[in-house]
């Protein structure tokens, strides 16, 4: 029996109409500081019927540090597909009170795995295609009183997890790098505004090498929490360096003064920014070699401090960063992780955000602390680390 080709192929397209229709998508973005525990808790299945949840991702050889995420699952018997971008806390905040778009992974379901089958990471570091959504909720680092973004409508959740930041140095070869070793609140604030010679940390005159400022865009929740940790203020603008992949000062404002008070758009820019010989020219005091100081969620420090960049991580106020050491109080550069839902927010997306929400504190990659393990509690990044 012959099959009128017309007939065939009107049946076909409906069935595509079918399989479209059959899956539905959610769309993600904000804190990369938070993007393991993240991976972790939607591959235990959090917010789907199970936990056989495919993945794909861009940017990274290591899934959790992907800088683009697709998870892939059901709900409710429909297929799901969680897209998410990691663009930064305070970005992400922006989005979801303001409706903005940004792009994400665009991978057609007859080239992702169906739920269950496994996991692939891509080998190259943006997608093939994209496509541009606006955001269903995000991931920060602050809430929203603590926010460049004024009179959000978004919903903000508390995730009972605590994101860790530390400070390193760029690795250089000059002899009197290694008087550089502690942060604190008054040092933080000399090079906040434009860099302070050496001797300031070394108590001795001769050390003139210039320690500079190296870090994060206004869209960054480690900015935001460094800022308001160290008493520099949330809102208040640095003067910060930025360097290029080899370590070179740049000039961003095209003015000469290669100061700038923006930064780089990513924690993993920045750790990669931080390739500094010892060699590279001091635009600023016409030095030969300087010194750069960033601020960095753990799963950049990781980046920053390995080959080839090789940063050296600095102790906080005389201490240095350990599990125990945030737990107990006497290391104070962290901040909480929140869920931001936009105003509005779709029933399936509103599901997946609650779920998340509720289980990223259990299911932690080292590179946060759940915060039911937290004896010491604070207001925000601006308060007070006071025993529970």
């Amino acid at each position: 029996m012959k099959i009128n080709s017309a007939i065939l192929a009107a049946a076909l397209g409906l069935a595509s109409t079918s399989l479209a229709s059959a899956q539905q998508y959610v769309y993600l973005t904000g804190s990369t500081a938070a993007r393991a525990a993240v991976y972790n808790t939607f591959m235990a299945g959090a917010g789907f019927d199970g936990n056989k949840t495919a993945f794909i991702g861009y940017g990274s050889t290591t899934p959790a540090n992907c800088s683009y995420m697709e998870f892939s699952n059901t709900i409710g018997g429909v297929i799901t597909i969680v897209r998410c971008h990691w663009s930064g806390s305070e970005l992400g905040i922006a989005d979801v009170s303001n409706g903005t778009s940004e792009s994400f992974a665009n991978d057609a379901l007859t080239a992702f795995p169906a739920p269950g089958v496994g996991s692939a990471l891509a080998s190259s570091a943006n997608p093939a295609t994209t496509t541009t959504s606006t955001v269903d909720f995000a991931q920060a680092d602050n809430d929203l009183p603590y926010s460049y973004t004024v009179n959000s409508t978004a919903t903000s959740v508390n995730d009972n997890l605590v994101i860790p930041f530390v400070f390193v140095k760029s690795s250089t070869s000059l002899t009197d790098q290694n008087l550089l070793t502690d942060i604190n609140y008054d040092n933080f604030k000399a090079i906040a505004q434009g860099g302070s010679k050496l001797a300031l940390f070394s108590g001795v005159n001769t050390d003139t090498t210039w320690v500079y400022l190296a870090g994060r865009d206004h869209f960054s929740g480690t900015r935001a929490n460094c800022f308001g940790v160290t008493g520099w203020g949330i809102k208040k603008s640095p003067e910060q360096i930025m360097l290029d992949t080899t370590g070179n000062m740049t000039d961003p404002n095209g003015d000469g003064s290669y100061l700038t008070t923006e930064g780089q758009s990513s924690g993993g820019t920045l750790a990669k920014s931080l390739l500094n010989t010892g060699l590279n020219t001091d635009q600023i005091s016409g030095n030969t070699g300087f010194i750069a100081v960033a601020y960095l969620g753990l799963a950049d420090d990781a980046t920053a401090e390995g080959a080839p960049y090789n940063a050296v991580r600095l102790t906080y106020c005389g201490v240095p960063y350990s599990l125990a050491a945030v737990q107990n109080g006497q290391y104070a550069f962290w901040g909480y992780e929140f869920t931001m839902k936009k105003s509005g927010i779709g029933t399936v997306a509103n599901g997946v955000a609650t779920a998340l929400a509720a289980n990223l504190g259990s299911n932690t990659s080292g590179q946060e602390i759940g915060a039911s393990t937290m004896n010491v509690k604070r207001a925000g990044p601006t308060g007070y680390v006071t025993h529970k």
